[in-house]
């Protein structure tokens, strides 16, 4: 697995990728060390991707190449089905959960949510609970939760 960091409006962040797609992105603290490696196209398009919509443009995250091969299928459907959410549009785990064939398995969507390896380009700050309720692992918890729509905000 390789990968790169990268300074965003929210902080340096790192993509990870294998041969089939995108496997992770973090925020940190600091930026890492980058081992020299040669980004293919897919993820230098993520990176611009990522600063492009953190600096205020549209999401442009659909045609990126994920590998969410590691997850087990229950959290795999979950992120796929949540990957066809518009900009701004938000909706419960309960929501999620019945779009994912699953209507009773709203505790287990929140699960696979914050098992999420790519939050940001699998929109998981879109899945709120019912009256707000509910959290947010990334960055600064709800803060950055309410950032992320705002900028996908009409």
């Amino acid at each position: 697995m390789e990968w790169t960091s990268f300074p965003t409006p929210l902080g340096w962040m790192v993509l990870s990728w294998s041969e089939r797609g995108l496997t992770a992105l973090r925020l940190l603290e600091s930026p890492w060390e980058v081992p020299a490696t040669a980004i293919p196209p897919f993820v230098e398009q993520a990176r611009n991707a990522l600063t492009a919509f953190l600096a205020g443009g549209p999401p442009d995250f659909q045609n990126l190449p994920l590998d969410l091969s590691a997850l087990p299928p229950f959290h795999r459907r979950c992120l796929e089905v949540l990957r066809t959410t518009r900009p701004g549009e938000t909706l419960t785990y309960g929501e999620l959960a019945l779009r994912a064939g699953s209507p009773r398995a709203a505790r287990a969507v929140g699960h696979a949510l914050r098992r999420n390896p790519l939050p940001i380009l699998i929109p998981c700050h879109r899945v709120v609970g019912q009256g707000w309720s509910g959290g947010f692992s990334f960055g600064q918890g709800l803060a950055t939760k309410a950032h992320l729509l705002a900028l996908e905000a009409p």
